[in-house]
């Protein structure tokens, strides 16, 4: 069942952010270099959700408002923080315990909670600062602690001392587990206590144990498969009956969390944590009391179909139906005396102390496969490029602050989107934490564009921008991409110029040169002409039809688009063409080919007469046994600034 969720976030004059508002999924993957704010993206969230804070931790001070605010407090600034939770209309008590915070927003109706730091302006002249916590767009209707046992959130710190926080029983997920899904009575633990203190044993022989056992050992395995097999088991190290439960302590392969690595304590502390946050109306265990309170009205024998007796405790059937498991989530749901309450999860870097591969698994169970919230921030690009496209919020520092750009409305088509996973995943994510993009349709432009920009003395990597290699010339889900996470880019393609035979309809690719009577063209030109209109629509694409070719170049570079000639090895011959460095082409071709002095010969000749469409394709000839992406790779080792054609020195120049 859909679990409520934090589907926009609106920030104020907090931190990092100016004022910024972007909307998120179910499961969202925050991105961004360090101190760009992610953490304080998700501390605006804890002010409103966590039940950890206490009041002082939610009263401010002047260093939290935004840096570009000057005097804040004496010019009696505000911060200002709003979500909006959708999901919500199955959770039907969350539903009646904040029915006074919808509100209409956009044609939904969403809960609205706000949290407001302002100048209190008293009558008697002492104003001073106060927070307050509001439902809906009512200042007056406080959002208060009780609230918070119906939505609330958890954050996982990026350095978190798991040892400690499991061995205190106030802190332990594995206390707040057996809390929250099992009913155990009081005189039952103290029967176990005297039993304990007469057999000097640590072990619970309790149902409700053997049953979180099981649970925890399923998700923690599959987790971390890629390792073999693990077994948990629960020890007390406290028999006093108030302290049994509190004293639990995890055994993994019989070894402490002290004798244990510190990555896999880190995934079985996150494991405890998916496991509590989890949606847990249909519980694996249930004592004979509880089942047969919740009978009491199940004339369709729900319960009889899907729970099986065994001990005197009843267990959750496996394969259950689709609508049996739905049937009996709502019966339970109806059912149930505890509050149901939602708890969204937030991980802070889950990738610290992991392998790669643990990093890739624990996304797909903490993301993917959990039925809770959640919120990830990550710098791992393990992690980003198994992302879902549509789940990125990405993070960008500008000179107003923090900017927030997500790709929850992504218009892309099912096959877009994956070609633009792919490219991701291979790639590892690099993307996402560029501060700039140049997408080029191939390897020669992959190899010489960085070499160019050093030439240039505009170093990409000292400025993060990245090369991206589409290997064709579909720019447009990555255009769209780059221009969803606010990523400034630029593409670079091959002009492709053309003639057509007189006569004819077929285009002629490649010769340099064309009687006046052929008419000729630019597909690289025609190209783009077609990416704008998907891109901007109708009109702006009837506007460049009307513009020659000068003017029509003129636009594209103001939208970041640069065209060449020919191909870029054909524009690179001819800029070199007069220069003194003219002669390393013909030198590079020489000692790369595999052919004799005659194709040497060809190439020199061809190339001083100018045909380079001829010297092209003696390159990518078998004869040669070169091919374009060799070629570029030597070259790159001998550029020059005579090289550089002006098309791609503009688009340097334009992405720095």
């Amino acid at each position: 069942m859909q679990q409520p969720f934090i589907s926009k976030v609106h920030i104020k004059n907090y931190r990092n952010f100016n004022n910024v508002e972007f909307n998120l999924k179910s499961k969202s993957v925050i991105i961004g270099e360090n101190g760009v704010g992610k953490s304080n993206l998700l501390k605006a969230l804890q002010l409103i959700l966590d039940p950890s804070f206490s009041e002082e931790d939610r009263h401010l001070d002047e260093t939290d408002f935004f840096d570009g605010l000057e005097k804040p407090m004496e010019n009696a600034e505000e911060i200002i923080i709003s979500i909006f939770v959708d999901g919500y209309n199955q959770a039907k008590n969350l539903l009646c315990q904040l029915t006074d915070a919808i509100v209409a927003i956009d044609g939904k109706k969403l809960l609205k909670i706000t949290y407001k730091f302002y100048l209190d302006k008293s009558p008697n002249g002492k104003s001073k600062y106060r927070y307050i916590i509001f439902k809906g767009n009512d200042e007056n209707n406080f959002f208060t602690y009780e609230d918070r046992k119906y939505i609330n959130l958890k954050v996982i710190k990026a350095i978190r001392d798991v040892e400690n926080e499991m061995r205190n029983g106030k802190t332990s997920p594995l206390s707040k587990l057996l809390k929250s899904r099992y009913n155990i009575k009081k005189e039952d633990l103290e029967k176990i206590s005297e039993t304990l203190k007469v057999s000097g044993a640590d072990v619970l022989n309790m149902p409700e144990i053997e049953d979180l056992q099981v649970e925890i050992n399923k998700l923690f395995n599959e987790i971390i498969s890629f390792s073999g097999e693990f077994n948990v088991a629960l020890k007390t190290i406290d028999i006093d009956a108030s302290k049994l439960l509190y004293a639990l302590k995890p055994l993994i392969n019989s070894r402490g969390s002290l004798d244990t690595s510190l990555g896999i304590n880190n995934i079985f502390y996150v494991s405890l944590m998916l496991l509590l946050t989890q949606d847990n109306i249909i519980k694996t265990f249930l004592s004979i009391e509880e089942y047969e309170e919740m009978a009491e009205e199940d004339d369709g024998n729900i319960l009889k179909e899907c729970y099986k007796k065994e001990k005197g405790n009843y267990y959750l059937k496996k394969n259950i139906t689709g609508r049996k498991r739905k049937e009996l989530y709502n019966y339970i749901y109806e059912h149930n005396n505890q509050p149901n309450g939602t708890t969204i999860l937030a991980i802070e870097e889950p990738e610290a102390h992991l392998h790669p591969i643990y990093q890739r698994l624990l996304y797909k169970y903490s993301v993917l496969e959990s039925n809770a919230s959640v919120l990830l921030t990550t710098h791992s690009t393990h992690l980003s490029s198994v992302a879902s496209l549509d789940s990125i919020v990405h993070l960008l520092s500008n000179n107003n602050g923090t900017c927030i750009h997500t790709t929850v409305d992504i218009h892309l088509n099912e096959e877009e989107i994956e070609d633009l996973e792919r490219y991701i995943d291979v790639k590892r994510g690099e993307i996402y934490l560029a501060r700039g993009i140049i997408f080029v349709e191939g390897v020669t432009e992959e190899y010489l564009v960085p070499v160019f920009s050093k030439i240039l003395d505009k170093d990409l990597d000292k400025q993060g921008i990245v090369i991206c290699n589409v290997n064709s010339t579909n720019f447009k889900p990555y255009k769209i991409f780059a221009d969803k996470l606010g990523i400034p880019n630029v593409l670079l393609t091959d002009g492709d110029y053309y003639y057509i035979e007189s006569g004819t309809t077929e285009r002629i690719y490649g010769e340099m040169e064309a009687e006046e009577h052929h008419q000729k063209g630019c597909h690289g030109l025609e190209r783009m002409e077609e990416l704008c209109k998907e891109l901007f629509g109708e009109k702006l694409a009837n506007k460049l039809k009307r513009l020659d070719s000068d003017k029509k170049v003129k636009k594209f570079n103001e939208f970041g688009i640069f065209v060449g000639n020919h191909t870029l090895e054909t524009d690179i011959f001819q800029t070199l063409k007069g220069t003194e460095d003219e002669d390393i082409i013909v030198r590079i071709f020489n000692k790369l080919t595999a052919g004799g002095n005659t194709q040497k010969k060809n190439f020199k000749r061809n190339y001083t007469q100018g045909k380079f469409d001829k010297c092209l394709n003696q390159i990518t000839s078998s004869h040669s046994n070169i091919g374009k992406g060799r070629f570029a790779q030597r070259l790159a080792a001998n550029c020059t600034k005579n090289m550089i054609p002006d098309y791609i020195n503009n688009a340097i120049v334009f992405v720095n």
